[in-house]
């Protein structure tokens, strides 16, 4: 291998990726893939046996940068002194969402979950701990009970994830902040 060249695998796996995202699993071929990468159906077949572990090692690539993206973006939080915990947790809420890669992960796996194996599934549960335990680590800073947590979690997924993965328009900022913030002050879910 060239030095400062990426193996021919990791490029497969990057073509893969804009593939996929671009065009979900069933609409992805093999062929599509030796195309775009320019490389032998052969190197392909020899570095991954199937589309699906192709899509395994795609989805596996995509939870190790997700884990970057967002332990960066927490960091940086962190140091930020003005930054609030609805603030904070709606950042990290829209650098997930906005990713097109991310939303794709949802799409494959929703609607070709048929076609997909119990390891993808796991690998999926590990996609969505990177969003987890982000959360997790920035309201550690923030008296907030595991209901308080799960209430929070709910209303974004359905405000933020959902609409992202249906190209819906998203529940305005302000409004979102309000429904948050309303949610923390309710009283009913308040308390460690």
């Amino acid at each position: 291998m060239a030095r400062g060249r990426p193996s021919k695998k990791a490029h497969i796996v990057t073509v893969a990726s804009s593939l996929f995202t671009e065009q979900g699993y069933q609409s992805t071929s093999i062929d599509q893939v030796v195309l775009a990468a320019a490389v032998s159906k052969p190197t392909v077949y020899s570095n991954f046996p199937t589309k699906l572990v192709l899509w395994e090692t795609v989805l596996m690539s995509l939870t190790e940068q997700a884990q970057v993206k967002m332990q960066a973006r927490l960091e940086k939080l962190q140091t930020k002194k003005d930054a609030t915990l609805i603030s904070g947790w709606i950042v990290l809420w829209e650098l997930w969402i906005n990713k097109p890669e991310h939303l794709a992960v949802y799409r494959i796996l929703l609607g070709e979950q048929h076609k997909m194996a119990a390891s993808t599934f796991a690998l999926f549960a590990e996609f969505e701990a990177v969003l987890e335990s982000t959360l997790q680590a920035w309201i550690a800073q923030y008296s907030l009970s595991t209901m308080n947590f799960f209430a929070l979690k709910a209303v974004s997924r359905e405000a933020l994830l959902m609409p992202a993965l249906m190209n819906q328009v998203m529940m305005n900022k302000m409004d979102l902040v309000r429904q948050l913030d309303g949610l923390m002050k309710g009283g009913s879910f308040l308390g460690s």
